[in-house]
């Protein structure tokens, strides 16, 4: 069985209780749907998360954390990286990493926490709200989905985004955190 995603609080109530020290990444705008066959993953969304993960857990950090900000459940993110995996049979040693020290983290998890990431759209709506300008935010959204960006998405998609990662650098549940872009790949340890 699968143990219940953390909330946002319950991972700052943790990182409060002691120093710690983790790595987060941002896994936002994922395609998923719980009633479909393999969750409906789209697989290229999570293959260089996997790899950055995959490789934190295997560079021999002791006492380093992982996380991930997603919309996606803990299950779904952990099938996500179990089909990276499959493909990539030289980083499943990573899921029987040890945690650090997180109660409740399913076997072969590759994140000790899975958080919910920011909702972008409502953090825009009430910023411009707080300032008199509550209906911008709609109106700005629909002119910039009209533009479209390098890799087919919109600029609207990609401000939201970059919104929702700026707000989850708050939300962090360690006490020291570094947030990587999901194409951070970490060495081996050196041979000894």
């Amino acid at each position: 069985s699968t143990a219940p995603a953390r909330t946002t609080r319950e991972a700052h109530d943790f990182a409060m209780a002691e120093p710690t020290v983790g790595v987060c990444w941002t896994r936002n705008m994922v395609t998923f749907a719980l009633d479909k066959p393999g969750f409906g993953l789209v697989p290229h969304e999570w293959g260089e998360l996997h790899t950055s993960v995959a490789t934190l857990l295997l560079s021999g950090e002791v006492g380093v954390g992982s996380c991930v900000f997603t919309e996606a459940p803990r299950h779904v993110v952990d099938r996500a990286m179990r089909l990276w995996t499959a493909k990539r049979p030289g980083l499943q040693a990573a899921h029987s990493a040890p945690h650090y020290g997180v109660e409740g983290v399913p076997s072969g998890s590759l994140f000790d926490f899975v958080l919910p990431t920011s909702d972008a759209r409502s953090l825009l709506a009430g910023a411009a709200e707080a300032i008199g300008e509550g209906g911008q935010v709609s109106a700005m959204l629909t002119k910039l989905e009209s533009a479209n960006f390098r890799n087919k998405s919109s600029l609207a998609t990609k401000l939201l985004s970059r919104t929702g990662r700026l707000a989850n650098l708050a939300a962090a549940p360690f006490n020291v955190t570094l947030f990587l872009d999901d194409d951070t790949f970490f060495c081996p340890p050196p041979l000894r």
